[in-house]
């Protein structure tokens, strides 16, 4: 604690407030005792609320310098270092870096035995290169690995159909074509689509005719019902995964009555529903036809499913007939040749029977 003297000599008992000379006193301490004053006050007098937090205590940070230290000079040091290596890196010229070549053989290897361990040494040291060069080198060396397999095809689709001489070939009547698959070919233009359907309505030697996700819109659809109309050799039709309403099915379904060649339809999965309507009057239409056989397509209502079930039995079951009155037409009933035909065809109905379980998608 510090003793705070007074100049003159009396009774503190006869002291008034107004006699205390608190600058000559304060003008008589230290520095030292100063700061011990200062720091009583704080501790005696409470904090003001309206000044802030951090400035209601008094600087302990405050000490003299340890070393040589100096704040600024640092900081500028690693401004500078930081802008020489950005002008650095800019005035860097690109450049490839080449697989080390491979060591000549030289003559310099029938040296002395006790030698030839500090020389790799030094040939080790020389070839090495640092980590980054190496990586760029390792990039060059791509391996094959087992590309060389790989069937590189023309189209991503892997459908290696020639269109232009194909066409050429149907419009010719070419008897060698007999299946035309263009499924999944990309970005067919419609017109040539259209000359397709045109060349099937003449050509008497194509038996299947596929074209799933190629992009066929209505106007196609009632070229292929015109077409089935006039064609009397096709067998086979796929036109899953494509653009065709109701409408186009529909008028497809409706030409099936000209059609006695007919054997199976494929329209499943279209972009757009057809709907109830539709499929009412799909199995209606239907029932004029007596050579379709198998359908492609999931029906949504229960009533066309089971009527067009019932009508693809029916057909199935008269073409059965057909054959057997063909077998008896041959020969004989019990000779030995007309027991091998009624075998065969007894394997064959079953067989179809099978497949017809398999691919109609009810």
């Amino acid at each position: 604690m510090i003793n705070y003297a007074i100049p003159f000599a009396v009774d503190l008992d006869d002291l008034n407030e107004e006699d205390i000379d608190e600058d000559e006193i304060l003008a008589m301490l230290s520095p030292e005792e100063l700061k011990e004053l200062q720091s009583e006050m704080d501790v005696i007098i409470a904090p003001d609320e309206s000044v802030p937090v951090g400035q209601r205590q008094k600087d302990q940070t405050e000490k003299p310098p340890t070393g040589t230290f100096d704040h600024r000079s640092l900081v500028d040091y690693l401004y500078w270092e930081k802008e020489s290596n950005r002008m650095l890196e800019e005035e860097r010229v690109p450049a490839t870096l080449l697989p080390k070549q491979k060591e000549e053989n030289t003559s310099k290897e029938s040296l002395p035995t006790q030698e030839a361990p500090e020389a790799t040494d030094t040939n080790e040291t020389t070839d090495k290169l640092p980590p980054k060069e190496e990586r760029k080198i390792n990039k060059l060396k791509i391996p094959k690995l087992a590309l060389n397999n790989i069937k590189m095809t023309s189209r991503p689709s892997g459908n290696e159909t020639n269109l232009e001489s194909t066409l050429d070939k149907m419009r010719n009547n070419n008897p060698s074509v007999t299946e035309v698959n263009l499924n999944n070919i990309e970005n067919i233009p419609k017109e040539m689509l259209l000359d397709y359907v045109n060349a099937l309505k003449k050509n008497k030697h194509v038996k299947t005719f596929s074209i799933a996700n190629t992009g066929v819109d209505e106007n196609i659809a009632f070229s292929l019902a015109n077409m089935l109309r006039e064609n009397r050799s096709i067998t086979t039709l796929n036109i899953e995964s494509n653009f065709i309403t109701g409408k186009g099915i529909v008028a497809i379904i409706r030409c099936l009555q000209f059609n006695e060649t007919l054997t199976e339809l494929r329209f499943h999965n279209q972009r757009h529903m057809l709907g109830h309507h539709a499929e009412m009057e799909i199995s209606r239409l239907l029932k004029a036809n007596n050579t379709l056989l198998k359908m492609g397509y999931h029906f949504e209502q229960p009533g066309p499913r089971m009527v067009v079930t019932n009508l693809l039995t029916r057909n199935l079951d008269r073409q059965r007939q057909l054959r057997k009155e063909d077998v008896h037409q041959i020969g004989h009933p019990r000779s030995f040749l007309s027991k091998i035909l009624l075998a065969s065809v007894e394997a064959l109905e079953a067989e179809e029977h099978l497949s017809h379980e398999h691919i109609i998608k009810f």
